[in-house]
């Protein structure tokens, strides 16, 4: 009988020890599932007012600089994926961007976004620019362009762009 409690208490010791290991094991590997699943397939359309005038702002301002001709600026706004796909330097960048008005006016007229990070995401825009003259209207053209917008250290991008997810839409 001694042999038969103390197969026992070993058998009950074991599943215990086993136990513990499988609730160690859930709670170590568990928490990676609860970590937050980013989607970024999904584009959605930009309902947010706040979100539609923060990326307007941005193409404004690098319209800005492309009116101007403020090359070191334009090199900085352009993301960094896209100058080294298309090995974009200071001297063939105006290749690579389409010319604007002078004194341009970007008024937004559709937005999507996609999320590709924590805190990074993907702006469509699609709006026209119009040119500011005294006492003279002029007339808008489409204008296509994406932002990458990172909201954690509040930094843009600018990729030019053909406008193609809005004429799929």
């Amino acid at each position: 009988m001694d042999k038969e409690k103390r197969n026992k208490i070993i058998a009950i010791i074991i599943l215990v020890i086993a136990i513990i290991v499988v609730i160690v094991l859930n709670i170590i590997y568990g928490n990676k599932s609860k970590e937050e699943v980013i989607d970024t397939k999904t584009i959605s359309i930009v309902k947010d007012n706040d979100d539609f005038f923060t990326v307007s702002s941005c193409v404004s301002k690098y319209l800005n600089y492309l009116s101007i001709n403020d090359t070191e600026s334009l090199l900085t706004l352009l993301s960094k994926n896209y100058k080294e796909e298309n090995n974009i330097t200071s001297n063939n960048i105006y290749s690579y961007i389409k010319d604007v008005y002078s004194n341009p006016n970007f008024s937004p007229n559709k937005m999507y976004v996609q999320r590709l990070g924590k805190t990074i995401y993907k702006y469509y825009v699609y709006g026209t620019i119009e040119q500011e003259v005294i006492n003279e209207i002029s007339e808008g053209i489409d204008y296509y362009i994406i932002v990458i917008l990172d909201e954690s250290n509040t930094t843009f991008a600018i990729e030019p762009y053909n406008g193609e997810i809005f004429m799929r839409r």
